[in-house]
C-alpha cells in the first residue's frame, strides 16, 4: 500500500502514518476491509473525526473506497461482484470449515452415486496415501487430494471449483499453522479412520451414509481445530 502524499493534505501526517502502519502491520492487502471507524479509532488512539478526514483523503487518492453499508476496503472499487474462489479465500478459518459443513456432505452423496470405479480407486489410493505418509505436511497435502478426488467424481465442475478453493484457502500461513499445531498421532488416526468409512460408504453406494460420515469427518475436524 504506497503512503499517502503528505503535501496540500488536510489531514495530520503522524496520523496518517499511524493508518498506514497498522495496514502494514496487519498485512491487509488491495480488497481487504478495515476495521469499523470506531474500532479502529480507538486502534490508532486518535478521533473519529480526524479518522474520517483521513479517510476522505485517501479515497480521493484512490486508496480506499467506502462502501454504503459494507464497510471501507483497500484499493479502488471493485467492479461486479467478488468470486466465490476469493471469498473463500478471505475467509476465516472457522467460516471456511463452516462453509464445508453444507457443502462438504452434500458432495460424498453425490459422489456415492455418480462414481466410476476409476474414481472410487482415485479415493481409495489418496486414503491410503495419508495413512503412509510420516511428516504433517504431506500427510494435510493428502487430506486435500482425498476431499478433492471425492468433488471430482460427482462430474459437477462448480463442487470441484468449491473444493479446490477450499483447500487453496487450507495452504494459507493462517490455516497451515492452525492445522499443524492441531495435529497430534491420535487425531491423525481418528481422521484417518473417517475416511475409511467414507470410502466404505461411497463403495456401498450409500447416498445417506456418505454425507453422515463426512459430516461427522467435518465435525471433528472442527472439534480438533478450535477446541
Amino acid at each position: 500500500m504506497p503512503r499517502a502524499a503528505t503535501s496540500d493534505q488536510p489531514t495530520d501526517a503522524g496520523e496518517t502514518n499511524e493508518l498506514l502502519d497498522f495496514i502494514e502491520r496487519n498485512e491487509l492487502a488491495e480488497g481487504d476491509r478495515l476495521p469499523p471507524e470506531r474500532e479502529l479509532a480507538t486502534e490508532l488512539g486518535i478521533s473519529r473525526r480526524a479518522l474520517r478526514k483521513i479517510l476522505t483523503q485517501m479515497e480521493f487518492e484512490g486508496q480506499i473506497w467506502r462502501g454504503r453499508r459494507n464497510g471501507t476496503f483497500l484499493g479502488r472499487r471493485t467492479i461486479g461482484p467478488i468470486s466465490i474462489e476469493r471469498r473463500i479465500e478471505r475467509g476465516s478459518p472457522a467460516a471456511v470449515l463452516e462453509a464445508r459443513l453444507v457443502v462438504e456432505p452434500s458432495i460424498a452423496a453425490i459422489a456415492a452415486v455418480n462414481a466410476s470405479e476409476a474414481d472410487l480407486a482415485n479415493i481409495e489410493t489418496c486414503m491410503r496415501r495419508t495413512t503412509e505418509v510420516k511428516d504433517d505436511e504431506a500427510w494435510v497435502r493428502w487430506d486435500g487430494a482425498f476431499h478433492l478426488a471425492i468433488a471430482e467424481a460427482t462430474r459437477n465442475d462448480i463442487l470441484v471449483g468449491l473444493v479446490t478453493a477450499f483447500n487453496e484457502a487450507r495452504s494459507t500461513g493462517d490455516w497451515q499453522a492452525l492445522r499443524l499445531a492441531a495435529i497430534t498421532p491420535e487425531k491423525r488416526r481418528r481422521s484417518i479412520a473417517h475416511h475409511r468409512t467414507i470410502c466404505e460408504t461411497l463403495r456401498r453406494r450409500s447416498a445417506d451414509d456418505a454425507a453422515r460420515a463426512m459430516r461427522d469427518h467435518l465435525l471433528t475436524t472442527r472439534r480438533n481445530l478450535f477446541e
